[in-house]
């Protein structure tokens, strides 16, 4: 079976895209309604005639918008979208100058309108296609473009005047557009970067509180097996030194081993203790011989003799929460020993990695199929007798390398044996 594929969890986080489309969509029908105003203002004081076919450009732009008004239902509006709306409006905007006055029209500064839209939006790459396309667009009116057509004969002497009132009024709509789109964009930005900021705080806080959480479970984990060999122990002392007892040897044996599992639980929640506050959220340098020495202690004895490790040939040092890598370490090796027999060994083997470390178990035991491995990992599910665990080893280790930014990856045929590779991105 192929090592299981690793869960891989992707932040989401909302564009600038995003918050922008709303402010796209109002400058436009702002313009859209600027740009009927101001022809409607040339036909009643200017007696300038417009075509048909001005009204009809000004009709497709407000469909085009009305089309850019459903994207703000997406969850994630796309930049391509966008973008060609706004070479577009280069297009129909350009009809329109055409067919009223061409360069001599004033409202080509609504160009710059659209030039500032795809800036703030989509980034200078599409600023600068929209730019030199709607620079080339200009030119080509001041070759092509049908004259004003004047309703009064009279009112056609006054096509300079009209064309400065025009830059004026037009001057005044383009700059107090931009200058309030610019600004509430820039606000809606920040509010929206104070927003982000809070939620990485909270998701920084919450990240120390699972590593404290895991450091918890992690140690549960880790002292059940010498309180369960405490408990039986105590339950044959007990036997021993009942009345008329004449094992007095074996009683020795049995407190002996009581008192060596309890130094260990002690020595466990002493390091526990003292390494909470730090190294569950901090990094430490630590050796791998080291690390796997720590590990051999608190295995055990009777476990330690069963661990075949194998450890790359320089002494490596790296950066890691020593802490809760020794308990995940510890967590995947007990759960290789809990699924072999007495006789069979279990395999470590750390090594360097591309981008960090790797640690793999490797076990020959009774393995699982492919229902199991497709639950393992899940909390308190575990393939032990009842009783026998908690079902949290690989959650636990599983938790940590996401933290870590790693992966946890394994791979089980029945009867065969087991094999979990985890790895870690670590300096």
């Amino acid at each position: 079976m192929p090592f299981a594929k690793p869960i891989a969890v992707t932040p989401t986080r909302p564009t600038t895209s995003h918050v922008v489309l709303p402010w796209v969509v109002r400058l436009r029908w702002v313009s859209l309604a600027a740009l009927a105003a101001a022809g409607w203002a040339a036909a009643v004081f200017w007696r300038v005639r417009l075509p048909e076919m001005a009204i009809v450009l000004l009709a497709a732009l407000a469909a085009t918008n009305a089309a850019l008004t459903l994207q703000l239902r997406a969850p994630a509006p796309r930049r391509g979208a966008i973008g060609a709306v706004l070479l577009l409006d280069v297009g129909l905007l350009t009809g329109i100058l055409y067919l009223v006055g061409g360069s001599l029209n004033p409202f080509s500064i609504i160009y710059l309108v659209g030039i500032t839209l795809a800036a703030v939006a989509l980034g200078h790459r599409w600023a600068i296609a929209i730019a030199i396309v709607s620079n080339a667009a200009y030119a080509l009116i001041f070759f092509y473009s049908r004259p004003l057509e004047f309703t009064d004969p009279m009112y056609s002497g006054r096509v300079m005047t009209l064309h400065l009132s025009g830059m004026w009024v037009a001057l005044t709509a383009a700059s107090g557009l931009i200058a309030h789109f610019v600004s509430r964009v820039s606000e809606a930005l920040e509010r929206r970067e104070a927003e982000l900021t809070d939620a990485r705080a909270a998701a920084a806080r919450s990240d120390r509180l699972a590593a404290l959480l895991s450091l918890g479970a992690g140690a549960a984990h880790e002292l059940a097996t010498p309180l369960s060999t405490i408990s039986t122990a105590a339950t044959e002392l007990v036997q021993q030194l009942r009345p008329g007892s004449t094992t007095p040897e074996s009683a020795t044996r049995y407190a002996a081993m009581i008192r060596g599992e309890v130094d260990r639980c002690k020595t466990v929640l002493d390091q526990l203790s003292g390494r909470a506050s730090s190294e569950a959220v901090e990094e430490t340098e630590i050796a791998f011989p080291r690390l796997v020495d720590d590990v051999r202690y608190r295995l055990g004895e009777s476990l330690s003799q069963r661990l075949d490790v194998q450890l790359p040939e320089d002494r490596a040092v790296v950066r890691v929460p020593a802490e809760p890598l020794r308990q995940t370490i510890i967590a995947l090796v007990r759960n290789a020993f809990d699924a072999s027999t007495a006789e069979q060994r279990v395999t470590l083997r750390v090594a360097r990695a591309d981008a960090g470390m790797s640690v793999e178990v490797i076990d020959r035991g009774r393995g699982m199929d492919e229902e199991q491995s497709a639950r393992a990992g899940e909390p308190f599910f575990t393939t032990k007798p009842p009783g026998s665990g908690l079902g949290l080893g690989l959650f636990l280790a599983r938790a940590f390398a996401s933290q870590m930014g790693g992966t946890l990856q394994w791979r089980s045929t029945p009867t065969t044996g087991t094999s979990v590779l985890l790895q870690l991105p670590v300096r």
